[in-house]
């Protein structure tokens, strides 16, 4: 039988942790956010086509010794890395197609679920099986873009809403930044606004995307912010930004009048959040990665394998 390489990525990791780490079934469920009955099932799959033979073969198990040594090396709860692909835009959509198993995984009956933006969170939303669970609430974690994209986080949160069938939507009603931080402040004082970044903030489960610092971001593409913000920010000690805030290699958010302007929750109020999960990867985007993982603002890494030997040869002492 043939499989997509999302679902040969699970077959392998299921079959490494069972066979070589001797995990027990359940011990995988709970691991790659399963049931313990789907996992009998894929095992006797990796048995069937071959993917267990006396050894689990070698070249089906590269991502997932990158994936134990990510999780030790940054304290994730999880880190799932798949094979990097020719292409960013190909990067992009992959990324989003394997955090949206991870996501359908650990989503339960009556789960909420807060939702950033970016193309790797819009090729989730596509992507995600559809109604995992019963009961679900959607929340934006950004304002939107003033035009219809399928990245604005409008767009986003509505296609989530339709796959999973929630039962509950909320939006935030305004642009990704004010104005200026007086608008901001101004606006964020009023009930409705107070009302949906209270929900924010008790989701059990956020994904988003990681954006970096650059003329040719996608914040900048879709004008949530301009070059010359970008200008501005590049003069501090900015790296890219996370849950809407510039921050700095070590996650520290940057003294820039922008911080003050995100329409939407804080870093510190986003630190409530139980699961937080991340999709990201590329050259470009490894110095805020590093940012966001070292800040503590992600506990769940969908990345590449190029990505993640970067990240992990700063950390032992490389150059990258």
């Amino acid at each position: 039988m043939m499989h997509d390489p999302m679902e040969r990525a699970l077959l392998s990791r299921i079959a490494w942790a069972y066979y070589v780490e001797g995990m027990t079934q359940s011990d995988v469920a709970d691991w790659l956010g399963i049931s313990r009955v789907r996992v009998n099932r894929l095992l006797q799959v990796c048995r069937d086509e071959g993917y267990v033979q006396i050894l689990v073969n070698a070249d089906r198990a590269v991502c997932y010794e990158l994936e134990r040594s990510m999780e030790a090396a940054f304290g994730l709860r999880r880190a799932v890395v798949i094979p990097t692909p020719p292409s960013q835009k190909s990067l992009n959509r992959n990324l989003g197609h394997a955090a949206a198993q991870y996501l359908s995984g650990v989503l339960r009956d009556g789960s909420s679920l807060g939702l950033g933006w970016g193309t790797t969170v819009a090729a989730a939303a596509t992507a995600v099986p559809r109604k995992p669970a019963q009961g679900l609430t959607v929340v934006s974690l950004y304002g939107g873009l003033p035009y219809s994209v399928v990245i604005n986080p409008y767009e986003i949160v509505a296609t989530f809403a339709r796959r999973l069938s929630a039962s509950q939507t909320y939006y935030i009603a305004a642009p990704m930044f004010a104005p200026s931080p007086e608008s901001c402040r101004l606006l964020k004082s009023q009930e409705l606004f107070r009302s949906v970044y209270a929900r924010a903030v008790r989701v059990d489960v956020a994904l988003i995307g990681i954006g970096q610092l650059a003329t040719d971001a996608t914040n900048v593409v879709l004008g949530a912010i301009t070059q010359d913000d970008v200008r501005s920010l590049q003069r501090t000690t900015a790296v890219g930004e996370v849950f809407g805030t510039f921050v700095d290699a070590s996650g520290v958010p940057v003294e820039h009048p922008m911080n003050a302007c995100f329409m939407g929750p804080s870093l510190d109020e986003v630190r409530s959040i139980p699961m937080t999960i991340a999709a990201a990867g590329g050259e470009n985007k490894t110095a805020i990665i590093r940012a966001a993982l070292t800040g503590g603002f992600v506990n769940v890494l969908v990345t590449d394998e190029s990505t993640a030997l970067r990240l992990l040869d700063r950390e032992h002492g490389g150059d990258a």
